[in-house]
């Protein structure tokens, strides 16, 4: 037989493999991606019920940390006269 046709067919094997290969894992990848889309379900009631419950909690919890925040600059500025001020009479 001929080297060169023996070359050939082995280098036609390899191509064919290797292009099985791409076809297999391309299937597998498109599947895997659509079962994910798919397993995306819509938000239930409960779970938009608990988002919007935790949204109240967060927007309370901001109101109260910006209420520390003004008692905080209202002693600082408290603070600050008072610090002006003499505690004690000099004396002579």
């Amino acid at each position: 037989m001929n080297p060169a046709v023996l070359v050939f067919a082995q280098v036609a094997a390899i191509a064919a493999g290797l292009l099985g290969a791409v076809c297999a894992i391309s299937v597998a990848t498109f599947r895997a991606v659509r079962r994910t889309e798919q397993s995306h379900l819509p938000a239930t009631a409960d779970v938009t019920g608990r988002l919007d419950q935790l949204q109240q909690a967060v927007d309370a919890i901001a109101v109260e940390v910006e209420r520390i925040a003004e008692a905080q600059r209202f002693t600082a500025r408290l603070e600050a006269e008072r610090s002006d001020r003499q505690a004690l009479p000099a004396q002579r």
